[in-house]
């Protein structure tokens, strides 16, 4: 029995694993990777201040910070099928007609909520799934759930580095990366590797923050809180935090958990570089959501309640959200965007 897809060894070969008790086994050097009882294959065993981070928060029962995982993931991948279809039609499939023998890699994938949801798509058949991260508990709960699901898809799960992935050449028809560009140390190396693993005319979708976006919402709360005379510890640590990340070095944001903020032009010029045909954004969220709804958004994250402040704010922000209220700068106003790469 072989692995589902080619991936390349230490020792420069690229072909399918041998599946065997003791693991995932390369052909030619017999170099073994351990298999878990879930049927994750193990990659990578290195501590990073990534893998740290996000172990520890699943073991406190949370996949993100302010996220609580609640029976067993149970509602978050139960969830999923509306939210990765969201993301399908951000790749531009309408789903009028199934999407089939497609290779698909859900990057990062953290709890593989994204996974959950294409394996729960009834018009996504024959397909052939990947989802990796860098911590083995989100492979290993969507192993879990995996199980309880009647699919013709084939799944196949590891714990690999996104900066560097062992996949062979021309693999992926999609690659999926659910608000994980942000957090490595050199997103640059794994774009080029997303370009190389895909096949020709292959998308690429990433959703990631967006420094123009996330910089009005928090000037708008930083200016509103002098007005009044109040200050809020949170307030001032969203705007350093923008700040610091927009205007350090990268060696400056290499212990950071949260690194980067984007712009759009720099992700432009990046992806031309690279090779990609070409790049697009789109917002998940009209620009009315930001206008009604960001502030109180950013507030409640925060943990703040304050009438006065929120009410401010709003003000402050609404004035902003109107100067750049125009279809040009409408993606200026989206703190949080959907980025579409083509092969």
């Amino acid at each position: 029995m072989n692995t589902v897809f080619k991936y390349t060894c230490c020792c420069g070969k690229t072909d399918f694993l041998k599946l065997n008790a003791e693991g995932a086994h390369c052909k030619t050097c017999d170099v073994m990777h351990p298999i878990s009882n879930s049927g994750v294959i193990r990659f990578f065993k290195d501590l990073t201040n990534q893998n740290i981070y996000f172990d520890s928060l699943y073991a406190d029962g949370y996949e993100h910070a302010r996220d609580v995982i609640e029976k067993d993931n149970e509602v978050l991948f139960n969830t999923a099928k509306e939210r990765s279809g969201m993301l399908l039609k951000s790749l531009g499939f309408q789903m009028q007609q199934p999407l089939e023998q497609l290779s698909i890699l859900d990057a990062a994938c953290g709890s593989g909520w994204v996974t959950a949801g294409f394996l729960q798509n009834e018009k996504i058949n024959h397909c052939k799934l990947h989802a990796f991260d860098i911590s083995p508990h989100g492979p290993e709960m969507l192993s879990r759930f995996n199980m309880s699901l009647k699919t013709t898809n084939d799944l196949e799960m590891s714990v690999q580095d996104a900066e560097a992935m062992n996949f062979g050449d021309a693999t992926f028809d999609l690659i999926i990366g659910s608000s994980i560009l942000h957090h490595f140390d050199c997103y640059e190396k794994f774009l080029k590797d997303c370009r190389r693993i895909l096949k020709p005319k292959g998308k690429v979708l990433f959703g990631e923050p967006f420094a123009i976006g996330y910089g009005l919402g928090a000037a708008a709360l930083l200016i509103a809180q002098k007005q009044l005379g109040t200050q809020y510890k949170m307030v001032d640590a969203l705007y350093k935090d923008i700040s610091f990340r927009n205007k350090s070095s990268r060696a400056m944001l290499n212990n950071l958990v949260d690194k980067h903020l984007f712009f759009q032009s720099t992700f432009i010029q990046l992806a031309n570089q690279i090779g990609f045909s070409s790049v697009e954004f789109n917002s998940p969220n009209p620009p009315e959501y930001y206008r009604d709804h960001f502030i109180n958004e950013l507030l409640r994250e925060r943990g703040i309640v304050d009438a006065r402040l929120t009410e401010e704010a709003n003000k402050i922000y609404e004035i902003i959200f109107d100067l750049f209220d125009a279809k040009s700068f409408e993606h200026s106003i989206s703190p949080f965007m959907d980025i579409v790469l083509t092969q």
